[in-house]
């Protein structure tokens, strides 16, 4: 990335001590390493140091977290200057314990907001003309983004949530010959989806959660008898025809299903997420790319908290959007 970024914000802090002068894109807020020395109040080797630490403990991979732009100096120049992106300023912040962090992390996730829906209102007619329904994309997107927006204890999962929805719908908009319609593609060689492979995997899943202490014994525990419903709805076919023809359809119901029918008594959207890269996985031979390259973490938490806020009129949108981000491979 190696060009000016023209628009900009200001950050002031909640003392008024502070007020800093942020670059926004679609995506993300960005600060020189300066910048960030600034807001932190911090020596610059202090912040060298936890920015090169982060990097070095893979917390974040720097070719993700950082650009190279055009900045205009005070003596007129234009200087090509190294900047960080919010991922990198909130773990910063992390590390450094400043109050301000949490501040900028909040100021900066309103402001990504603004910018995402203020992007709407500029492509509604395109948006309809892709076969969404603009008004329903929209009211669906401000209630997640409302509901989630400063609840995370980390933050940095909100942060990358937002981020995604900008370049996931980025991405949809930017079809030039494709809509969001239904995909009827069909394959005959999928992996079926059989209740006790799903069992002993989610069971392999909350043994490894309750290891890490990342979950208890209520979690994926089954109410009634919702996943076996869920699974045979998939399942189901008539003339030697599948009702969910391929692998993209199949796993979008999956998730849907197990986020919406809470067919276990906790960690429905963990479970849901984990099932639908599970299933996905099984049926790699007939995907056009690595699971890994086509889901990323961001994005599945985006999808799962759009299901979870979706009502029940928009979930043929929901099953549509997941869809859209798995590529399958062409007809064999």
């Amino acid at each position: 990335m190696d060009h000016q970024l023209s628009q900009h914000d200001i950050f002031i802090s909640q003392d008024g001590q502070l007020q800093l002068t942020v670059a926004v894109d679609t995506e993300t807020v960005w600060l020189t390493q300066a910048e960030i020395c600034v807001l932190f109040d911090r020596e610059r080797s202090v912040i060298t140091k936890h920015i090169n630490n982060v990097f070095k403990e893979g917390e974040l991979e720097r070719d993700s977290v950082c650009a190279i732009f055009a900045r205009t100096a005070d003596d007129g120049k234009t200087y090509q200057t190294q900047y960080f992106n919010l991922d990198v300023i909130i773990s910063v912040g992390y590390r450094v314990k400043s109050k301000r962090g949490v501040q900028f992390r909040q100021w900066a996730t309103n402001t990504l907001k603004q910018h995402l829906l203020q992007g709407y209102t500029l492509n509604q007619q395109r948006l309809v003309q892709r076969g969404i329904e603009f008004n329903q994309a929209l009211a669906l997107l401000s209630k997640t983004l409302t509901n989630q927006a400063l609840i995370n204890p980390d933050g940095q999962a909100v942060v990358n949530v937002i981020a995604e929805y900008a370049r996931s719908w980025s991405l949809l908009q930017g079809y030039d010959e494709q809509s969001l319609t239904e995909i009827t593609h069909k394959q005959q060689q999928m992996q079926p989806l059989a209740l006790d492979e799903v069992l002993a995997a989610i069971a392999a899943l909350k043994t490894n959660l309750i290891a890490k202490g990342e979950a208890t014994d209520l979690f994926a525990q089954l109410r009634g008898n919702g996943l076996a419903s869920s699974i045979a709805t998939i399942e189901q076919g008539f003339g030697g025809e599948w009702f969910y023809p391929n692998v993209a359809s199949r796993a979008a119901h999956l998730l849907y299903f197990i986020i919406k029918n809470h067919p276990f008594a906790d960690g429905n959207k963990r479970t849901g997420s984990f099932l639908f890269l599970w299933y996905l996985q099984q049926n790699q031979h007939l995907l056009a790319k690595p699971v890994s390259e086509q889901i990323n973490d961001t994005t599945l938490v985006a999808l799962a908290l759009l299901v979870a806020e979706s009502l029940p009129d928009q979930k043929e949108l929901m099953i549509r959007l997941i869809e859209h981000f798995i590529l399958l491979k062409d007809s064999e």
